[in-house]
């Protein structure tokens, strides 16, 4: 039963993370370029991201709980065992290395994003548009632990 309860919270934690990224760069930025007054994009920007900021946390935490309850109980792997030499030569056990170090790169660079050029990016055109590419870099970096899971469940690479 923990097992299915484990696998339903990741992958709803999942796609809310990765659904909620989607939504704000494809149909949030995407109308706020329409609104003429940047007083008016800045609230409603500050409002949503505010909001999916905190729903967002909750998702990653979910996530890294359960994401080693799945790998032991599917891959018979700990987080130590991840980190053994004789892992890396199995199919699975390469393509764990792979997305653990893109879950790695993205809760690290999601950190600096939210709680650093998110709140310099008010102020600041520069931070703004840096604070973009990290948003747009972290979707891409999070659409590919998704390909990397669904090639983990078909075995590996």
């Amino acid at each position: 039963m923990l097992i299915k309860v484990a696998l339903f919270l990741h992958v709803i934690s999942a796609i809310f993370w990765v659904g909620g990224m989607l939504f704000i760069t494809l149909v949030v930025a995407p109308f706020l370029k329409t609104m003429p007054d940047p007083a008016d994009r800045s609230k409603v920007y500050q409002f949503v991201g505010k909001k999916y900021r905190k729903l967002g946390w909750i998702a990653i935490i979910i996530l890294l709980v359960t994401g080693p309850i799945l790998l032991y109980s599917f891959y018979g792997l700990s987080v130590p065992g991840v980190f053994m030499a004789p892992v890396h030569t199995t199919a699975v056990g390469m393509t764990v290395s792979i997305k653990l170090g893109l879950v790695f790169l993205l809760v690290l660079s999601s950190l600096i994003h939210d709680f650093w050029l998110g709140p310099k990016a008010r102020n600041s055109p520069k931070f703004s548009l840096i604070a973009k590419i990290f948003g747009r870099s972290n979707l891409v970096v999070a659409l590919l632990i998704v390909i990397f899971a669904v090639i983990l469940r078909a075995g590996g690479l």
